[in-house]
């Protein structure tokens, strides 16, 4: 199996942290998206990373990409097999991807000119950040872990968001805004 990734996406970091904690013998391709002789095209149609190629089938988006490391590579599981469990994990981790999506919207339209830049997208994705943001810190209430206080790809995934959101956006004030993610973040980076 190879997996595409590049260092500066929150969604192959997750992925990455997923085969290091399943000790998962993968080859790590990282390749730059910008590069115009990056050929990530020729397994993923849409041009992103993560796409993991196994068995000659690309397989795209983290969250498949997920399923399918956690599922073949067997037990100890990060995502639930119990279906309700698991989709408690998934839910986490599609409000963290979205989390994630609504920092990029940001980060790239900062990238346009000044002149050319829209306030109210800036407006409208700080808002989903903020209310991201409080939705997770409020699940994570009076817990270590967010399922069941053992450590799932649910906390994988926060991980990567928070750390990305983190880097970006160092102004939020995760100890004194959100302290229970600050907690949680601060366990995972242990």
């Amino acid at each position: 199996m190879k997996l595409f990734y590049s260092n500066n996406s929150p969604y192959a970091r997750k992925i990455r942290i997923l085969i290091d904690e399943k000790k998962v013998n993968i080859i790590l391709e990282k390749v730059v998206l910008a590069d115009k002789n990056c050929h990530i095209n020729e397994y993923n149609p849409l041009a992103k990373v993560p796409t993991l190629v196994a068995n000659d089938v690309s397989i795209f988006d983290s969250p498949v990409i997920a399923e399918y490391i956690d599922y073949k590579s067997g037990p100890f599981y990060l995502i639930p097999i119990d279906f309700d469990k698991k989709i408690l994990v998934k839910r986490w981790e599609a409000i963290n991807d979205g989390l994630c999506d609504a920092a990029v919207v940001i980060m790239l339209e900062k990238r346009r000119p000044t002149s050319g830049q829209n306030f109210d997208v800036f407006e409208k994705q700080k808002s989903k950040i903020k209310l991201s943001l409080q939705w997770l810190n409020q699940e994570m209430e009076g817990k270590k872990y967010y399922l069941e206080d053992t450590f799932s790809y649910a906390d994988i995934a926060a991980g990567s968001a928070l750390g990305f959101v983190k880097l970006r956006y160092p102004e939020i004030d995760f100890k004194n805004e959100y302290l229970n993610l600050h907690h949680l973040y601060e366990l995972l980076m242990q």
